[in-house]
Protein backbone atom coordinates (compact mmCIF):
# COMPACT_ATOMS: atom_id res chain seq x y z
CA UNK A 1 0.00 0.00 0.00
CA UNK A 2 1.44 3.34 -1.04
CA UNK A 3 0.66 6.02 1.54
CA UNK A 4 0.72 9.79 1.25
CA UNK A 5 -0.86 12.56 3.32
CA UNK A 6 -0.91 16.13 1.99
CA UNK A 7 -1.81 19.15 4.10
CA UNK A 8 -3.78 21.34 1.69
CA UNK A 9 -4.70 25.03 2.03
CA UNK A 10 -1.98 26.06 4.50
CA UNK A 11 -2.25 29.53 6.03
CA UNK A 12 1.13 31.14 6.73
CA UNK A 13 1.27 33.10 9.98
CA UNK A 14 4.56 34.60 11.13
CA UNK A 15 5.66 35.31 14.68
CA UNK A 16 8.79 37.41 15.12
CA UNK A 17 10.60 38.66 18.23
CA UNK A 18 12.87 41.69 18.07
CA UNK A 19 15.79 41.34 20.51
CA UNK A 20 16.92 44.35 22.51
CA UNK A 21 13.83 46.41 21.66
CA UNK A 22 13.33 47.93 25.13
CA UNK A 23 14.80 51.37 24.43
CA UNK A 24 12.94 51.76 21.12
CA UNK A 25 9.71 50.56 22.75
CA UNK A 26 10.08 53.09 25.56
CA UNK A 27 10.44 55.90 23.01
CA UNK A 28 7.53 54.58 20.91
CA UNK A 29 5.35 54.45 24.01
CA UNK A 30 6.05 58.11 24.78
CA UNK A 31 5.51 59.17 21.16
CA UNK A 32 2.17 57.32 20.92
CA UNK A 33 0.79 58.55 24.24
CA UNK A 34 1.67 62.14 23.29
CA UNK A 35 -0.22 61.68 20.00
CA UNK A 36 -3.18 60.23 21.86
CA UNK A 37 -3.45 63.40 23.92
CA UNK A 38 -3.59 65.64 20.83
CA UNK A 39 -5.33 63.56 18.16
CA UNK A 40 -8.89 62.15 18.21
CA UNK A 41 -9.40 58.43 17.74
CA UNK A 42 -10.03 57.12 14.23
CA UNK A 43 -12.10 54.05 15.05
CA UNK A 44 -12.19 50.94 12.88
CA UNK A 45 -12.72 47.67 14.76
CA UNK A 46 -11.72 48.93 18.19
CA UNK A 47 -14.28 49.20 20.99
CA UNK A 48 -12.95 51.87 23.30
CA UNK A 49 -9.31 52.83 23.43
CA UNK A 50 -7.53 54.98 20.87
CA UNK A 51 -6.75 54.37 17.19
CA UNK A 52 -4.44 56.79 15.39
CA UNK A 53 -4.57 57.79 11.75
CA UNK A 54 -2.82 55.38 9.38
CA UNK A 55 0.14 57.72 8.90
CA UNK A 56 2.34 56.44 11.72
CA UNK A 57 5.27 55.61 9.46
CA UNK A 58 5.35 59.27 8.40
CA UNK A 59 5.87 60.54 11.96
CA UNK A 60 9.24 62.35 12.21
CA UNK A 61 10.89 60.25 14.91
CA UNK A 62 14.01 58.10 14.49
CA UNK A 63 12.35 55.21 16.35
CA UNK A 64 9.63 55.13 13.68
CA UNK A 65 12.36 54.54 11.08
CA UNK A 66 13.74 51.67 13.16
CA UNK A 67 10.26 50.18 13.42
CA UNK A 68 9.82 50.42 9.64
CA UNK A 69 13.03 48.43 9.24
CA UNK A 70 11.74 45.69 11.54
CA UNK A 71 8.43 45.50 9.69
CA UNK A 72 10.19 45.41 6.32
CA UNK A 73 12.44 42.57 7.45
CA UNK A 74 9.44 40.54 8.62
CA UNK A 75 7.53 41.15 5.37
CA UNK A 76 10.51 40.11 3.26
CA UNK A 77 10.80 36.91 5.29
CA UNK A 78 7.10 36.10 4.78
CA UNK A 79 7.30 36.75 1.03
CA UNK A 80 10.37 34.52 0.76
CA UNK A 81 8.62 31.78 2.76
CA UNK A 82 5.45 31.67 0.65
CA UNK A 83 7.33 31.93 -2.66
CA UNK A 84 9.99 29.43 -1.53
CA UNK A 85 12.62 31.96 -2.52
CA UNK A 86 11.47 32.35 -6.12
CA UNK A 87 11.78 35.87 -7.58
CA UNK A 88 8.54 37.83 -7.80
CA UNK A 89 7.55 40.88 -9.81
CA UNK A 90 5.85 43.48 -7.74
CA UNK A 91 6.18 45.90 -4.89
CA UNK A 92 4.47 46.50 -1.60
CA UNK A 93 3.58 49.54 0.44
CA UNK A 94 3.11 49.78 4.20
CA UNK A 95 0.62 51.83 6.19
CA UNK A 96 0.57 51.68 9.98
CA UNK A 97 -1.34 53.06 12.94
CA UNK A 98 -1.12 52.94 16.73
CA UNK A 99 -3.63 51.40 19.13
CA UNK A 100 -3.89 52.14 22.85
CA UNK A 101 -6.14 49.89 24.94
CA UNK A 102 -6.99 50.16 28.62
CA UNK A 103 -9.17 48.02 30.86
CA UNK A 104 -12.30 46.82 29.01
CA UNK A 105 -11.15 47.86 25.52
CA UNK A 106 -11.01 45.31 22.69
CA UNK A 107 -11.14 44.80 18.90
CA UNK A 108 -14.16 43.24 17.21
CA UNK A 109 -13.75 40.38 14.75
CA UNK A 110 -12.62 41.84 11.42
CA UNK A 111 -10.19 41.56 8.53
CA UNK A 112 -8.28 44.07 6.40
CA UNK A 113 -9.51 44.41 2.79
CA UNK A 114 -7.28 45.52 -0.09
CA UNK A 115 -4.05 44.31 1.48
CA UNK A 116 -1.91 41.21 1.04
CA UNK A 117 -0.55 41.04 4.59
CA UNK A 118 -1.46 42.60 7.90
CA UNK A 119 0.37 42.56 11.17
CA UNK A 120 0.82 43.94 14.64
CA UNK A 121 3.86 44.92 16.69
CA UNK A 122 3.57 45.11 20.49
CA UNK A 123 5.15 48.10 22.21
CA UNK A 124 3.68 47.70 25.71
CA UNK A 125 1.37 45.02 27.11
CA UNK A 126 0.41 46.49 30.48
CA UNK A 127 -0.02 44.41 33.63
CA UNK A 128 -2.05 41.28 32.99
CA UNK A 129 -4.76 40.02 35.34
CA UNK A 130 -3.70 36.45 36.24
CA UNK A 131 -7.37 35.49 36.59
CA UNK A 132 -8.07 36.46 32.97
CA UNK A 133 -5.63 34.42 30.82
CA UNK A 134 -7.20 35.57 27.52
CA UNK A 135 -7.21 39.27 28.40
CA UNK A 136 -5.78 41.27 25.48
CA UNK A 137 -4.96 38.11 23.53
CA UNK A 138 -4.99 38.17 19.71
CA UNK A 139 -7.02 35.32 18.21
CA UNK A 140 -6.86 34.35 14.53
CA UNK A 141 -9.83 32.32 13.30
CA UNK A 142 -9.75 29.17 11.17
CA UNK A 143 -10.69 30.53 7.71
CA UNK A 144 -12.40 27.31 6.59
CA UNK A 145 -16.17 27.53 7.20
CA UNK A 146 -18.06 24.84 9.13
CA UNK A 147 -14.92 23.02 10.29
CA UNK A 148 -16.31 22.83 13.82
CA UNK A 149 -19.53 21.09 12.72
CA UNK A 150 -18.24 17.49 12.90
CA UNK A 151 -16.06 15.83 15.52
CA UNK A 152 -12.72 14.51 14.22
CA UNK A 153 -9.96 12.48 15.92
CA UNK A 154 -7.65 14.90 17.68
CA UNK A 155 -10.02 17.81 16.93
CA UNK A 156 -7.64 19.37 14.37
CA UNK A 157 -10.18 21.73 12.79
CA UNK A 158 -12.00 24.87 13.85
CA UNK A 159 -9.47 25.98 16.44
CA UNK A 160 -8.28 29.54 16.85
CA UNK A 161 -4.61 30.43 16.80
CA UNK A 162 -3.78 32.44 19.92
CA UNK A 163 -0.98 34.97 20.40
CA UNK A 164 -0.28 36.36 23.84
CA UNK A 165 1.23 39.85 23.47
CA UNK A 166 4.82 40.45 24.50
CA UNK A 167 6.79 43.68 24.05
CA UNK A 168 8.93 43.35 20.94
CA UNK A 169 6.75 40.63 19.39
CA UNK A 170 5.36 40.99 15.86
CA UNK A 171 2.66 38.84 14.22
CA UNK A 172 2.13 38.82 10.45
CA UNK A 173 -0.78 37.11 8.66
CA UNK A 174 -2.83 37.24 5.42
CA UNK A 175 -5.08 40.29 5.50
CA UNK A 176 -8.22 38.37 4.53
CA UNK A 177 -8.18 36.17 7.62
CA UNK A 178 -10.61 37.12 10.39
CA UNK A 179 -9.15 37.96 13.77
CA UNK A 180 -10.04 39.80 16.97
CA UNK A 181 -8.54 40.95 20.26
CA UNK A 182 -10.06 39.90 23.57
CA UNK A 183 -10.93 42.63 26.08
CA UNK A 184 -7.87 43.90 27.92
CA UNK A 185 -8.24 43.51 31.69
CA UNK A 186 -5.35 44.73 33.78
CA UNK A 187 -3.33 47.78 34.66
CA UNK A 188 -1.60 50.31 32.48
CA UNK A 189 -1.92 50.43 28.70
CA UNK A 190 -1.71 47.83 25.99
CA UNK A 191 0.04 49.67 23.14
CA UNK A 192 0.39 48.11 19.71
CA UNK A 193 1.19 49.21 16.17
CA UNK A 194 -0.87 47.57 13.44
CA UNK A 195 -0.04 47.71 9.75
CA UNK A 196 -1.29 46.76 6.29
CA UNK A 197 0.84 45.66 3.35
CA UNK A 198 -0.88 46.18 -0.04
CA UNK A 199 0.84 44.41 -2.90
CA UNK A 200 1.06 45.68 -6.48
CA UNK A 201 1.80 42.94 -8.97
CA UNK A 202 3.95 43.92 -11.98
CA UNK A 203 3.76 41.94 -15.19
CA UNK A 204 5.67 42.36 -18.40
CA UNK A 205 9.31 42.40 -19.42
Amino acid sequence: MEKQVAFAYPTPIGRFKVPGADAVNAALRQIILERERSEPSTDYANVGGWHSRADLLEWPNPEIGILRGWITEAINHMVAAVTEGRPVRGAYGISAWANVARSGNYHRIHNHPKSAWSGVYYVETGTADPNRPLAGVLEICDPRPFTEMVASPGEPFGKRVIFRPEPGMMVLFPSWIYHFVNPFDGGGERISIAFNVPWQDRHGG
